[in-house]
């Protein structure tokens, strides 16, 4: 398995997408400077205020979305390229072929967040603000990671129903609208119950509106997680049978 998830990462050398990807977080994260300062030019406002923002964007409008389009281009370059047939020709397990890519895929989505997140502490910088204890600002910096990993657990379900139809981009749509869904959900305080937000509260994220519900956050992520493992163990016997076939 060490060996695939490294093959995949060399494969990538020539990816467009990982721009995409990264030019997806800039994106988030000038619109997120529009919404803090629009309007109230003359306010001062911390680190931890304008992570709020970021946080609350990337959930709700890119990070799905992009999480759903990388994971296809992992997938579709196999079949592109022509390479699935040479590693099924070198008795390489379909299974644990498509297990790598979603393991590289968690891997560069935690990466890039924590570049995102040391990429926003030095725009902020240069922007009118008040100053704030550093912990303070590596906590933000620390939930914005953590946020990354709860939608990509949330979204995991999609990347599994739809891996063998990861050409049609209907995932992607499914996955933009998951997200967006999102912010009306918090916005009736039932953000623990929905997987996309659930981990707003396993990160401790405070924008001062939100309530939270005990530990039903955790509930939720359990079973995305225990559906994922079932939805997996289902798709596992089509993939073997299709790819072999």
């Amino acid at each position: 398995m060490g060996t695939l998830i490294i093959n995949e990462f060399r494969k990538l050398k020539r990816c467009d997408v990982l721009l995409v990807f990264f030019i997806s977080l800039i994106f988030t994260d000038l619109l997120s400077i529009f919404q803090l300062y629009s309007g109230n030019e003359h306010s001062l406002y911390n680190y931890t205020d304008f992570m709020n923002i970021v946080i609350w964007d990337s959930f709700s409008l890119v990070l799905p979305a992009m999480i759903v389009i990388f994971s296809n281009y992992l997938i579709n370059v196999e079949h592109i390229s022509g390479a699935l047939k040479n590693n099924i020709t070198c008795a390489v397990p379909v299974n644990k072929l498509y297990v790598s890519k979603l393991a590289v895929l968690c891997l560069i989505n935690l990466a890039f967040a924590a570049l995102n997140a040391l990429l926003t502490y030095l725009i902020f910088l240069f922007l009118p603000h008040k100053s704030e204890p550093m912990y303070h600002s590596l906590s933000a910096m620390i939930q914005l990671t953590g946020i990354s990993l709860g939608v990509f657990i949330a979204v995991l379900p999609i990347l599994i129903l739809f891996i063998r139809q990861a050409s049609s981009y209907l995932n992607v749509v499914i996955a933009f609208v998951y997200g967006f869904v999102g912010v009306f959900v918090a916005g009736q305080n039932l953000q623990d119950y929905y997987p996309i937000t659930a981990f707003l509260k396993i990160v401790n994220y405070n924008n001062g509106s939100l309530t939270y519900h005990g530990n039903t956050s955790y509930i939720t992520m359990f079973i995305v997680l225990l559906f994922s493992l079932i939805a997996w163990i289902f798709m596992a016997k089509n993939i073997k049978k299709a790819d072999y076939a």
